[in-house]
């Protein structure tokens, strides 16, 4: 049983009525030890129904690595052509941040979640029944415009209806949804792969999913949040009861302090963002740090070319390099898996710290092993756009056999290897941690906005890494191009562990409030110029009763006076 450091202050009086049944029988309050809040299951359905938006995030990624080159083939598509497929996904999602944010507050979280999965379902139609380059461009932007939705909305919808304790974990919930879509992605593209035009079986099949979520959206309710923004009280303390299983003036309490924190943080303006107030420019410069960050190493570009890089390190032909993206994807599944069990034990700067560091390792890796290959083969052996196909590495007039060369095998085997690390080491931190950060660190009238300004500088950098990626490769090489995502790799690491707090085990009021002003008791040791995130003081007490005077001290020394507060610690 793991304890819930989410503290409750409640007066005698109202702890006695808290234990008062519906149904009218009085419970003592000297039996709570035997009480057990009942199973939270809508909470874990409405997070599993939420996170069906992050496999279709992941799918609608993913399955280009294997739609591009048959596509390119059928339609004598040109290397500039194919980039512009590739990109025409993140420019829609820069369009759908400018609307997000207004969506979100207007129609609430799950209405986006819901419009959402009608936007890949019209996406997916629209790419599966294609016959032109331009109409498979407008379904790439729709999808794309419904890719940035869902990471907005499905992040803000599960952390707003989560418990402290598990709100890491369940957030976590949507990258693994991602992570599980990829390797669909991949799955799929491995099947229709000899196929005649299985790239429309690989576009239009996102689509099923997509109703499903609709559908199943529709028995869910709003956010205690947004329905406390809305003014619908009442309603948000019935959700409060059935997502959490907890009694009516525990509901009455949170409800109580989401309102309070929402009288205090009237401003909703985005210029608000970028004030001094509030500590608000910092926490602005963690969240947007952390997002830039996740781009600039290079992640976009190893999932939207997954199938030329196997190709690049050794398995030719195209059923091996599909084979080795299917490994890549349950690698990261298995990561992201691991990252949801660890992240509200060992928090969210621990795992950022510890991933990034093997980012690094292996991207020092991946630039070395290009260096070596690029001696020994020569600059004309790397990057080119051949017979419709990016070729990474060696490359070949044909796509299903390896060229002759000098190159150990156990270069190539390196290479993947620090490939399946980087994935790995991406998976288990700036993966899922950035968008749990972004959900926590803001208050919450101004959430939805800084969301938007989120996904709109995430896919404006991801557009331009990806775009410009193979013209680098051929300009610069591959190996600077590692190199560079190596000093990247490097920046962030010191940024996180300079500038990004820890948060877990935190409600989202208790957050804001602990962030709003920086002082110098409460800062960091590496200098942060945002306030540590403390955990409540723990207690093997269940019931502790403080004077009111010394609420505020650290330590909790029992009292015998009948005028007290009683702080209650929930477990489970």
């Amino acid at each position: 049983m793991v304890a819930d450091d989410r503290l409750e202050l409640v007066t005698q009086a109202e702890y006695e009525e808290e234990y008062l049944e519906e149904d009218g029988e009085h419970v003592q309050p000297g039996d709570e030890e035997v009480q057990h809040q009942p199973p939270q299951c809508l909470l874990y359905l409405a997070s599993l129904v939420a996170a069906l938006g992050g496999v279709l995030f992941g799918y609608d990624v993913g399955v280009i690595a294997g739609a591009r080159t048959m596509l390119a083939k059928d339609m004598s598509l040109t290397c500039t052509q194919e980039e512009l497929v590739v990109s025409l996904m993140p420019l829609g999602a820069v369009s759908a941040s400018i609307v997000s944010g207004w969506l979100m507050n207007n129609l609430g979280r799950k209405r986006t979640i819901q419009l959402t999965a009608v936007v890949f379902a019209v996406g997916a139609v629209v790419m599966g029944l294609a016959n032109s380059l331009v109409v498979v461009l407008v379904g790439r932007f729709v999808v794309g415009f419904g890719v940035s939705l869902s990471a907005m909305s499905e992040c803000m919808y599960i952390s707003e209806i989560a418990l402290a304790t598990h709100r890491g974990r369940l957030v976590t919930l949507n990258e693994l949804g991602i992570t599980l879509g990829f390797l669909l992605a991949f799955i799929v593209d491995y099947i229709f792969m000899t196929v005649a035009s299985g790239w429309r079986y690989m576009f239009g099949l996102s689509g099923v999913l997509a109703v499903v979520q609709l559908v199943l959206m529709t028995f869910l309710p709003q956010t205690p949040h947004f329905l406390v923004i809305s003014g619908k009280e009442e309603q948000a303390i019935k959700v409060m009861r059935r997502m959490h299983g907890v009694g009516g003036m525990v509901a009455k309490r949170e409800v109580a302090k989401i309102r309070t924190i929402h009288q205090e943080e009237r401003d909703t303006s985005c210029s608000f963002l970028f004030s001094s107030t509030d500590n608000m420019r910092s926490r602005l410069v963690v969240g947007l740090g952390l997002i830039v960050a996740q781009q600039l190493t290079g992640q976009p570009n190893i999932l939207y070319y997954a199938t030329d890089i196997a190709k690049s390190v050794g398995f030719c032909g195209d059923f091996l390099s599909a084979s080795a993206t299917v490994l890549l994807g349950l690698v990261k599944v298995v990561a992201t898996v691991l990252s949801l069990l660890l992240v509200d034990r060992i928090g969210r700067r621990t795992l950022l710290l510890a991933g990034v560091s093997l980012m690094v390792a292996s991207l020092l890796c991946l630039a070395v092993s290009a260096y070596y290959q690029e001696h020994s083969v020569g600059f004309m052996e790397h990057q080119a756009c051949v017979e419709y196909n990016v070729e990474f590495l060696n490359t070949t007039s044909s796509v299903s056999t390896c060229p002759a060369t000098t190159i150990p095998s156990s270069i190539r085997y390196l290479s993947f290897a620090a490939l399946v690390t980087y994935i790995t080491a991406f998976s288990l931190s700036f993966g899922p941690i950035t968008w749990i950060l972004l959900a926590e660190l803001f208050p919450l009238n101004t959430k939805a906005q800084a969301m938007s300004l989120g996904q709109a500088v995430n896919w404006t950098v991801n557009v331009l890494v990806s775009v410009t990626f193979l013209d680098m490769v051929r300009t610069f090489t591959l190996p600077a191009v590692f190199t560079f995502y190596l000093l990247m790799s490097i920046i962030s690491l010191l940024f996180i562990y300079f500038y990004v707090p820890e948060t877990k085990n935190k409600t989202l009021e208790q957050i804001s409030s602990d962030l709003k002003q920086p002082n110098s008791q409460t800062r960091h040791k590496t200098l942060s110029p945002m306030p540590i995130v403390k955990s409540p003081p723990k207690n093997t007490n269940k019931n502790v009763f403080v004077p009111l005077q010394q609420l505020d001290s650290e330590s909790l020394q029992p009292e015998p006076e009948q005028n007290q507060v009683m702080i209650k610690q929930n477990t489970k």
